[in-house]
């Protein structure tokens, strides 16, 4: 692999190192050809030995809207000549999982270079190849999506913290030509004026939060950033959008061109002032909850860094509001809970200028156009810390086994990286007849070197402003923390398929759509098909202390769907589940057999816990939930929400009778009349499923008379446990008092019946499912059609 380098007068050296492929995505398939095109994301990371002193671009925190303009840049010998080729055009808009560009067609030996957003200097794409009338390039996002990988995710979180402490540790560096940051301070698309996130700003803060641990997930962020919009606007405006980030960069990107609405119209930015007070919470958590992670010596100098920039605020109760945060001062928020201490206190001390001291020089010297951002390397695409390069990843031979990445040292310095890691794009066939043309690298001497942007969404242009920025004699404290859940609806089947959507809810009022399929899906395959969507919601949900809770609206017929024995993680497969099997049942194992499966991977992930074992998961009627809330739904509501709850039976016999074989229902009416009579606090409970039968027949009577929470045994048994099974109910219903203490002894029930030898010592029994229908004046979430369209006439 060779690349070009800058001497110190300026001139272009060649360069030259070996590349091994750390990460492929997707990873070609054991003895089978190489796919044409290759498919998404169609990215490799490769570690480049002697690449330290690369300089490279800067990978955007955000995706780039449509009619952005775009350079592209690699290689080419469309002339006879290898030389490097660039040229402009726009992002037209998106595809499934590609970006269309328009305005210039890649050509041969540009796959695996840079697309960059020429207003803001920042590569929001890796090129992949073109069709008829367009290009097309993998978007950054894709890279963001690797963090997900058990496997790629530590390498690639390895190359994202190089990168921003590669850009920080230049703003202090003396060099004869300029440093990306101060390139990207001359481009239209940067107008520090107006809202005050100067280039050198933003690079300062990256450069701090590359030092801290990740968030624990994309609701980790989300929240914070939610949080602090409502600080500054005053009210709480959710996004509805789904924001599916996974670092602190992007979070801090979503802020960005905040604005509150002025009472008259127009707008005031707003966005310094979020930026601020967003990193102030993230040090704050930081220093609440990761302490030991980080060292104390770093936390303090973001901490000095945040409270020099409060401390030249133009407005003191924004100074106010971030010394609260990170002092512990009254009216940090009660979201925030009680303020952390800072290891080694706050210095406090004046700004050097409007927006603070840094942790560097003064910005470089003025860029001489576009050769004075690159390395000049004839790679394609834009060099990322220690040797970092984009191109495809068709052509770089898949690498078995981990490779540890170094980890950068230095206050805010590039790493002495022995070896440095590259993105690179996959390549392909040159001019590949297929929908999508891959464009093929100029043998070794052109290696693509392309920074891989950060993928993350725009964040809202406006909002609701209660009074101008202005005026506002004092932030207001934010309301207490909005608890957010994920809501799963299944229609009813049409055709022999069920429609469905998985939603994410913010403090029981705002809903985002997370996805969905109107087509819907057989009733066996919703487990398979929801698997992802449901992960990608709670993962949003998911924040601090708080465990999303998983309400799934139902056709009756559906009631006995085993969603809390769902997990997020595929199925083991045979042989592992085998050897679980054989370790746990075997009567002659040693015990360190046993601790030695304990260690495995799945085992310790909660995502291959069951769901109903770590957070709460409730039923409710998909076709009630669309109605008025009748009398009796409103008044037994508020009796299981008073307690103390009372045991009773959904089929009306005695407990000690369960549900006989055979048993049938008799009349229009068979249960509705002891189901009416029983007290507002009663709580029916069945000992076997309620998809069908009499089971059936019963939870359609509970309904009509109003019952808010029912218990049942979803799966099938022995008749002769149903008298064990109504008194281990009771108990957990006098245990539980009212409706709302009823989840933990749930889940605590969930929890001993999932170990058998537990639940056999105990004398437990069954799969217990649970309906828990809310206040019925909450609005009623999911009630438009999901009904397909009729099928087409033939031919039509």
């Amino acid at each position: 692999m060779t690349w070009q380098e800058r001497t110190a007068d300026g001139a272009w050296e060649p360069r030259g190192g070996t590349g091994t492929a750390v990460v492929v995505a997707p990873r070609p398939e054991a003895g089978r050809p190489a796919r044409d095109p290759w498919p998404f994301p169609d990215l490799a990371l490769v570690r480049v030995t002697g690449a330290d002193e690369v300089r490279c671009l800067w990978l955007g925190d955000r995706e780039a809207g449509p009619r952005t303009p775009l350079g592209l840049y690699g290689w080419s010998v469309q002339t006879g000549e290898l030389g490097i080729r660039q040229g402009s055009g726009e992002l037209a808009g998106s595809d499934a999982r590609a970006l269309l560009l328009t305005g210039i067609l890649p050509v041969g030996g540009l796959s695996g270079g840079p697309a960059l957003d020429l207003r803001h200097g920042s590569v929001i794409g890796v090129i992949k190849g073109r069709r008829r009338e367009e290009g097309v390039a993998v978007p950054v996002t894709a890279l963001y999506e690797l963090l997900d990988s058990r496997e790629a995710g530590r390498a690639v979180r390895e190359v994202l913290r190089a990168h921003d402490l590669h850009h920080a540790s230049l703003l202090g560096a003396s060099s004869p030509y300029p440093h990306w940051t101060a390139v990207q301070a001359t481009l239209p698309g940067h107008t520090s004026s107006v809202s005050g996130i100067s280039t050198e700003l933003r690079t300062r803060l990256y450069g701090h939060l590359a030092h801290l641990p990740p968030p624990a997930g994309a609701g980790e962020v989300v929240h914070l950033v939610e949080d602090v919009k409502e600080q500054v606007r005053g009210e709480r405006l959710p996004s509805l959008v789904l924001r599916n980030v996974r670092t602190w960069r992007e979070g801090a990107a979503l802020l960005y061109g905040l604005r509150t609405l002025d009472p008259g119209g127009g707008g005031t930015l707003v966005d310094l002032d979020a930026v601020l007070l967003y990193a102030a919470r993230v040090a704050r958590k930081a220093a609440r909850e990761h302490a030991g992670e980080v060292e104390a010596e770093r936390l303090r100098a973001f901490t000095e860094w945040i409270a020099g920039q409060a401390a030249g605020h133009r407005h003191w109760a924004v100074g106010e509001a971030i010394r609260a945060l990170l002092e512990g001062a009254e009216g940090a928020g009660p979201a925030d809970g009680p303020t952390p201490a800072v290891p080694g206190g706050l210095s406090g001390g004046r700004p050097d200028g409007p927006y603070g001291s840094g942790l560097g020089g003064p910005p470089g010297s003025q860029p001489d156009g576009m050769s004075g951002g690159r390395s000049g390397s004839p790679s394609n695409g834009v060099p990322v810390p220690n040797g970092a390069v984009v191109a495809p990843a068709q052509a770089v031979p898949a690498q078995s086994g981990a490779v540890d990445v170094p980890t950068p040292v230095g206050a805010l310095e590039a790493s002495s990286v022995p070896e440095a890691l590259s993105v690179l794009e996959a390549p392909s066939a040159l001019e590949a007849p297929s929908t999508v043309e891959c464009l093929g690298a100029p043998s070794s001497t052109g290696p693509g070197a392309a920074p891989l942007p950060a993928g993350s969404a725009h964040p809202p242009a406006g909002g609701h402003a209660i009074q101008p920025h202005a005026t506002v004699p004092s932030l207001p404290t934010l309301s207490p923390g909005t608890r957010t859940d994920v809501l799963v609806k299944v229609g009813p089947a049409t055709y022999g398929r069920h429609p469905w959507s998985v939603q994410l809810i913010y403090g029981g009022q705002d809903v985002t759509p997370v996805d969905g399929d109107d087509r819907g899906v057989r009733a066996e395959e919703l487990a398979r098909v929801l698997r992802e969507p449901l992960a990608t919601a709670l993962n949003q949900g998911d924040h601090g202390e708080h465990l999303a809770a998983i309400e799934v609206f139902l056709p009756r017929k559906l009631f006995d769907l085993p969603v809390d024995d769902w997990q997020l993680l595929p199925d083991p497969s045979p042989t592992t589940a085998a050897t679980a099997t054989t370790a746990f049942d075997d009567e002659n194992h040693e015990g360190d057999e046993g601790d030695e499966y304990d260690e495995d991977d799945d085992f310790v992930d909660e995502r291959a816990l069951p769901l109903g074992m770590r957070r709460t998961v409730v039923v409710r009627d998909v076709r009630r939930n669309g109605l008025p809330p009748s009398p009796e739904w409103r008044r037994r509501w508020k009796g299981v929400l008073r307690g103390p709850l009372a045991h009773g039976t959904l089929n009306g016999r005695p407990a000690a009778e369960g549900h006989p074989p055979g048993a049938r229902a008799g009349g229009r009416f068979p249960y509705y009349g002891a189901l009416s009579a029983m007290s507002d606090a009663s709580v029916p409970v069945y000992c076997g499923p309620v998809g069908s039968g009499e089971g059936y027949a019963a939870m359609r009577d509970a309904l009509r008379s109003g019952h808010a929470v029912v218990l049942w045994r979803r799966d099938q048994h022995d008749h002769d446990e149903c008298g064990d099974f109504h008194r281990q109910a009771a108990d957990l219903l006098g245990l539980a008092g009212h409706a709302d203490g009823l989840h933990g002894p749930v889940r605590d029930l969930r929890i001993r019946l999932a170990d058998p030898d537990t639940a056999r010592a105990h004398g437990l029994r069954g799969k217990i499912a649970v309906l828990f229908d809310p206040p019925p004046d909450r609005t009623p979430y999911g009630t438009e059609s999901m009904r397909p369209p009729p099928l087409a006439a033939p031919g039509g």
